[in-house]
């Protein structure tokens, strides 16, 4: 084939030409021109950054024959005047120079025979013998321990030259022996300034636009990029816009982008959906737009928290000025919630038999999260329950968020979902001490609360239905500490102290004062010495519950001595007590035995 690929027609020749690692180049050309050289070096970093680029431009410095030393400016391959040496190196074709894949020879028997073997011969016509081994963390183990004393011993006029992309799997033991270099991923400007270079020289004519498509979708690799552009080339012909990018590579516009986000911030699934039938439409690969639209998110959240910082932005689609725009309905903790799913729908799109399903439901799933509450929030509301109860109010007030949309709007009473013992009920407001002064500040609320007071003797004569009358044998107590242990929970948290309650014996008097003969009265003590009495009660009874034709008679069933079940079942349902309580408590009777 005649035609060259633009990846390797546009090959670097000279350490000037290498984009985007001026630090190294500047430093193996300082080495060069000082005579400062290393026997092994290695260069690490990920692909498509000129790490065997820069292998080969310093086995064509160390042997340039323009010189008679190290020349730190080799010669280019398109020059009529280049020396043999560096054009064979350019082509790979160099006797003296072995260029080889660690991948494809592991063992030790390959390192044995390209290297050992051949180490101590000396070089047929150039200045220096130069091994470079690509993709070295692939030898084994043996292999590394076979050039552990030629690394650190080698003999004359012998460079080592190796390139990984995995400079973790290397052991210390070569790392140590060797210079490394660390490259970098090129940035997003460099790559399309050197695509427009190449662009102008190739005569074609793409939008500024379209080539900064090309060049984000090399994410940091030069070689990357110049191959997508030789495939957009292809697609398109004489012209490329950025439309004839998407389709050619399958990528997502930013177009498309912005139209999902915006879907998501004004909560319409629907326009997510179309969409996701959009990208169906153009043939496009939905596991390539989820990885774009996981790197928009990154580029609007970088944009939030460090706006300032211009390369944590240098891949981004969109200017600073349409970044602003599309993060400002989101937080950043809704675009820390959005990327953490959108990675779990690119996960499941691996291996999905329905991807079209798999991103329609993770994007439908993106807009119902800005429905659900931040974790701060109900922090936050936790935060002033618990005040609140530590103070003895119930009443929370809103959040300061709350106040500031809708001011004219009254506090509102939070009521939680919690057991009786533990909260009080949300519409009993126990007193406190502001609450209290306010009473007492302010007359004609005071007089209010003392008339609805449940301690106001006149309060108690204006009810119109007394208590029933309740004999000696009915306020028989009844062991249950779950009752008691409730009972008193309940009075800690209303504040109750048991303390003697004022006007007693004339609450009791008005209550119960006309349902007891005149011949009977009692006492009662409480249990932090206080005393209340009952007055003197009539024998008639005063208060009959509603909906009830005739009385309970008060005359107890006999009982034989050996009776049946349906004998105990008549005494059971005739015994004024068991008539009581199912009058009070609109029961029925389920089981009766004998103990």
């Amino acid at each position: 084939m005649s035609y060259q690929v633009i990846a390797r027609k546009w090959r670097p020749q000279t350490f000037e030409e290498v984009t985007g690692q001026e630090a190294i180049t500047r430093t193996l050309r300082n080495a060069i021109e000082h005579d400062r050289l290393h026997h092994a070096y290695i260069f690490s970093g990920s692909r498509g950054v000129g790490k065997t680029t820069t292998a080969r431009l310093l086995a064509k410095a160390l042997n340039c024959r323009k010189t008679d030393k190290p020349n730190p400016t080799p010669c280019a391959a398109d020059d009529p005047n280049a020396c043999v040496s560096c054009k064979e190196i350019a082509e790979s074709r160099s006797i003296d120079v072995l260029e080889f894949d660690a991948a494809s020879h592991t063992g030790v028997d390959d390192i044995r025979e390209i290297i050992l073997e051949s180490i101590n011969i000396n070089p047929a016509r150039d200045r220096n013998k130069i091994f470079i081994i690509d993709e070295v963390h692939m030898l084994s183990n043996s292999s590394f321990n076979a050039l552990l004393k030629t690394l650190e011993e080698p003999p004359p006029n012998v460079a080592f030259i190796m390139a990984t992309t995995e400079l973790h799997k290397l052991p210390d033991t070569i790392l140590s022996r060797c210079q490394e270099f660390g490259f970098r991923t090129i940035p997003l400007q460099k790559i399309f300034d050197r695509l427009k270079i190449i662009a102008e020289a190739e005569k074609i004519d793409i939008s500024d636009q379209a080539l900064r498509e090309i060049a984000r979708t090399g994410e940091g690799s030069m070689r990357d990029a110049q191959s997508n552009f030789d495939q957009v080339i292809s697609f398109s012909g004489e012209k490329i816009d950025v439309q004839d990018v998407s389709l050619a590579l399958g990528i997502a516009s930013a177009e498309m982008l912005t139209r999902t986000v915006q879907a998501i911030a004004d909560n319409k699934p629907t326009e997510a959906l179309k969409v996701v039938d959009d990208l169906i439409g153009r043939g496009q690969d939905l596991r390539n737009f989820c990885r774009d639209l996981l790197s928009f998110f990154r580029d609007l959240l970088v944009f939030k928290m460090a706006g300032d910082t211009e390369n944590l932005l240098d891949t981004a689609v969109l200017s600073r000025k349409e970044l602003q725009k599309n993060s400002e309905p989101f937080s950043e903790a809704d675009l820390i919630r959005f990327f953490n799913s959108l990675s779990e729908t690119e996960s499941k799109l691996r291996e999905a038999t329905q991807p079209r399903y798999v991103l329609e439901v993770g994007l439908v799933k993106l807009i119902e999260m800005r429905r659900v509450t931040p974790i701060e929030k109900l922090l936050e509301r936790l935060s002033k329950l618990e005040n609140a109860l530590a103070d003895g109010n119930s009443q929370i007030e809103n959040s300061n968020e709350e106040k500031a949309v809708e001011p004219s709007v009254e506090k509102k009473t939070l009521t939680v979902d919690f057991p009786l013992e533990e909260v009080p009920d949300s519409k009993f407001q126990i007193p406190n001490k502001e609450t209290e002064q306010a009473t007492k500040n302010t007359p004609q609320l005071a007089n209010a609360e003392q008339n609805t007071n449940p301690k106001s003797v006149d309060f108690v004569e204006s009810m119109t239905i007394k208590f029933p009358p309740i004999t000696a044998e009915e306020l028989e107590h009844v062991e249950d500490n779950w009752l008691d242990d409730a009972f008193e929970r309940t009075l800690q948290i209303l504040g109750d102290d048991l303390s003697p309650i004022p006007n007693a014996s004339k609450i009791v008097e008005v209550l119960l004062g006309e349902n007891f003969s005149n011949q009977v009265s009692a006492k009662i003590e409480t249990s932090n010495g206080g005393a209340a009495g009952f007055a003197p009660a009539k024998e008639t009874i005063a208060f009959v519950p509603p909906g009830y034709e005739k009385e309970i008679s008060e005359e107890i069933p006999e009982l034989s001595e050996n009776p049946t079940d349906e004998e105990m079942w008549q005494y059971a349902e005739n015994h004024p007590l068991v008539k009581k309580a199912l009058r009070i408590f609109r029961g029925k009777i389920v089981e009766v035995k004998r103990v």
